[in-house]
């Protein structure tokens, strides 16, 4: 998002229902995205291993129960999504003295916004954490969810939506976009635009690929289905990612190194960043204060209803 497009503060609820983004520097030029090889390398070779692993385990578990209790599988019903319980299986996060007594600050046309983005989720390990923060200090965030982890949370999505937040899609399941023909991207894309739409009862009209990485077989089904995609992120620094596991310390300093007015940062609730140890996840209440100190805001990712060549997401007041 270059210097030439004047923000505008908007408080329609177009805005928070929808799904919001902004757009990735490789696919437009305009920003700089240093360190993306070691992003996509080290997400792409965890997601196989933990694939692998999770899928031996959850057959040996299955397996095992199965002879100890002489269940019959076709007999197993799962209760419906309706009643189910919300599990919180992560950390929560409990509002300080200084968070209760903090006075929400006024934002202006020219207050400087950052907006801050969380991939992969939702999931009960770490995005009611990341509700909770955000409650706490009364900032607001663009959440692009994966269409396989909302079918099996949307109470969490739903609470997303219902505090303000964007929300965006991500895929249906975290696939390489470029390893797709085009009727497995199409499948990705619908289920996902389905799942979202039927969990929040909105549709979200903003896209973000997995990994950054588009395809044009993909591109065609987004511009069929009339979403917004090529949402990227700001990554100026050679500092590593929440995914890496780096601790609190250093994903704060990369949240704070990488704010800047009308910045996109890239996070995590879902995904690798789940397996860091719990500790690292007190980054986000520090990099908040700081980033506020620095005298920026926190915004959503708003489409601007430029056509593709031109600018179609900006940074936009809550």
């Amino acid at each position: 998002m270059s210097g030439g497009r004047r923000r505008r503060d908007t408080s329609s609820q177009e805005t928070t229902l929808l799904g919001v983004a902004a757009l990735a520097a490789e696919a437009r030029g305009s920003r700089p995205r240093r360190g993306k090889a070691a992003f996509d390398v080290r997400r792409r070779r965890a997601l196989v291993t933990v694939t692998v692993l999770v899928g031996l385990l959850g057959a040996g578990v299955a397996g095992f129960a199965t002879w100890l209790t002489g269940a019959d599988d076709t007999a197993a019903v799962a209760a419906p999504a309706a009643v189910q319980r919300v599990e919180v299986v992560g950390p929560r996060y409990t509002p300080t003295a200084a968070d209760r007594a903090r006075t929400p600050d006024r934002i202006t046309p020219s207050t400087p916004l950052v907006a801050l983005t969380f991939d992969d989720g939702p999931t009960p390990e770490r995005t009611p954490f990341v509700l909770d923060v955000l409650a706490a200090k009364g900032a607001k965030a663009t959440f692009f969810f994966q269409g396989d982890q909302v079918e099996k949370h949307p109470e969490i999505a739903r609470r997303a939506l219902a505090e303000g937040h964007a929300i965006g899609l991500h895929s249906y399941e975290h696939v390489y976009f470029p390893d797709l023909d085009q009727t497995r991207a199409r499948d990705q894309i619908v289920r996902a635009e389905e799942s979202l739409t039927s969990a929040l009862g909105v549709r979200p009209t903003m896209w973000r690929y997995p990994f950054g990485e588009a395809s044009p077989a993909a591109d065609a089904v987004l511009a069929e289905r009339r979403l917004v995609g090529g949402v990227g992120w700001d990554w100026r620094s050679n500092l590593k990612g929440d995914f890496e596991c780096p601790g609190a310390d250093a994903v704060a300093r990369f949240v704070v190194t990488e704010s800047r007015d009308e910045a996109v940062i890239l996070l995590h609730d879902g995904g690798d960043a789940i397996t860091c140890p719990a500790p690292q996840w007190d980054y986000l209440p520090r990099a908040i204060d700081q980033v506020r100190a620095k005298g920026l805001e926190f915004g959503l990712i708003a489409p601007t209803g430029r056509p593709n060549g031109a600018e179609e997401t900006a940074v936009v007041a809550p």
